[in-house]
């Protein structure tokens, strides 16, 4: 049995992808208010230009990625275009949605104006662990395995005959 890619591009890039999104999402985030010094303005700027700059990258790979299922239309199947659009709407809703918003937020509370918790911030947090989620299924899907020794032992019953 041999395992080989069916969309070689689109595993690196659900690769990339998951990295990218652990990094900023769940390490970056978290971390850069245990700096000793770090104000909540200069914290929340620098979250604002990290999830941008991030979404804008994220935007790029979903739009390659749907390039490449669209070029190689016959290895597709329901579980990887449910899985791509699935990607391709949480994307959507953070970058229109839920980061104009936050973004938003973020300027008022780092004016040193209060607000009270919107539930919105929660619903990132869940659409980024969702996306981890399904980068992780992506690469998996994307394995095909082949059964080498029944093409070989048919290809030596038809060159015998």
């Amino acid at each position: 049995m041999k395992t080989q890619v069916k969309y070689p591009l689109v595993f690196a890039i659900a690769c990339f992808w998951l990295g990218l999104v652990l990094a900023v999402s769940f390490l970056e985030t978290p971390f850069k208010f245990q700096v000793p010094g770090m104000t909540l303005p200069i914290a929340l700027e620098l979250g604002k230009i990290m999830f941008g700059i991030s979404t804008n990258i994220q935007m790029v790979l979903i739009v390659i990625m749907g390039f490449s299922f669209l070029f190689n239309k016959e290895k597709l199947n329901i579980k990887l275009l449910i899985n791509f659009f699935l990607l391709a709407l949480i994307l959507g809703l953070e970058k229109f949605w839920m980061l104009p918003i936050l973004d938003a937020r973020a300027d008022v509370l780092a004016s040193g104006k209060g607000l009270p918790p919107t539930v919105l911030h929660d619903y990132f947090i869940y659409a980024e662990v969702a996306k981890v989620i399904l980068l992780i299924v992506l690469p998996i899907l994307v394995l095909e395995r082949k059964n080498i020794q029944s093409k070989l032992v048919l290809k030596s019953l038809k060159t015998s005959h």
